[in-house]
């Protein structure tokens, strides 16, 4: 049972509104590389100031982030479609 990858996918509902539909090619993906590089700035600065209340919620907010979901889901679409698993 094979699955194929569409245009347009609904946004999970964990990480993003539900019932929207994203346009895969329509995202912005600057935008959402930038928050996610900007979380993880916060985390190491966090990190190397040795605050780990803060290193903590960064983390969880990084989990819960729809950024952080969009980008990875591109990263593992790119490693599938170029072979590179």
């Amino acid at each position: 049972m094979g699955t194929t990858a569409t245009a347009e996918m609904p946004a999970p509902g964990a990480n993003g509104p539900e019932d929207v539909y994203l346009s895969w090619h329509r995202i912005d993906w600057a935008t959402y590389e930038e928050n996610v590089r900007r979380l993880r700035r916060m985390i190491f600065k966090a990190t190397q100031d040795g605050d780990l209340k803060k290193v903590r919620n960064l983390q969880k907010l990084m989990l819960r982030s729809h950024s952080n979901t969009l980008v990875s889901v591109k990263h593992v679409w790119l490693r599938h479609a170029t072979g590179n698993d």
